[in-house]
């Protein structure tokens, strides 16, 4: 099989930190790191698969909410109004919270 090569820069802490426990463990630097780096990816595969179902009700209700008129029309029933208002901070929330971080986000 292939190889390729990929070049990384770490702090000497590091570098040090990754040859000794892969050197306590019987590996190379080289297999360590993919062993290391696959259980990540695979790490990061199941969170963003977790969270599919919910990202995608967030990008429904933010879609529902960039189609809102506001102010609503004055017809709207005022609880029609609140449950309106409350989906779009709860949109907004999250959206600002993925912002932030989130995966997912």
């Amino acid at each position: 099989m292939a190889k390729t090569r990929i070049s990384i820069s770490l702090d000497p802490a590091d570098a040090d930190l990754i040859r000794t426990v892969a050197a306590e463990h019987g590996l190379d630097v080289s297999a360590f790191l993919v062993m290391a780096g696959r259980k990540e990816a695979a790490r990061l595969a199941r969170v963003a698969a977790s969270f599919a179902d919910i990202d995608d009700a967030i990008a429904t209700a933010e879609a529902e909410a960039d189609a809102l008129t506001w102010p609503p029309e004055p017809d709207v029933h005022p609880e029609e109004a609140a449950r309106i208002r409350a989906e779009i901070e709860v949109a907004r929330a999250r959206s600002a919270a993925r912002r932030r971080g989130g995966t997912a986000a």
